[in-house]
């Protein structure tokens, strides 16, 4: 009995990224805008979570971006519970 040739699924390799707070800053201020946040406001917590999650990063030798999306979470959560929502949520449907 011959078996037909399958194609051999391939492993997508790791890839690494470099974590930048002005990026992060930028996703939390674009989603305060998507709930009507005066941008004031929105700019001052992007700054702590983004300070804050800079420092805890580098205290780590390996972090995943869903660690890290948990960690901003969480710390937007202290200042704004729709916001944090908004931002554990972006890319689904809400």
């Amino acid at each position: 009995m011959m078996r037909k040739n399958r194609k051999v699924k391939q492993k997508r390799g790791i890839q690494p990224t470099e974590f930048k707070v002005e990026d992060l800053k930028a996703e939390i201020i674009s989603d305060a805008k998507a709930i009507h946040m005066p941008i004031g406001t929105a700019e001052v917590i992007a700054e702590k979570v983004a300070t804050e999650t800079a420092k805890w990063v580098t205290q780590r030798s390996v972090v995943t971006s869903d660690d890290i999306n948990r960690r901003v979470a969480a710390d937007i959560m202290k200042y704004s519970k729709d916001l944090s929502y908004v931002y554990q949520n972006r890319g689904k449907i809400i």
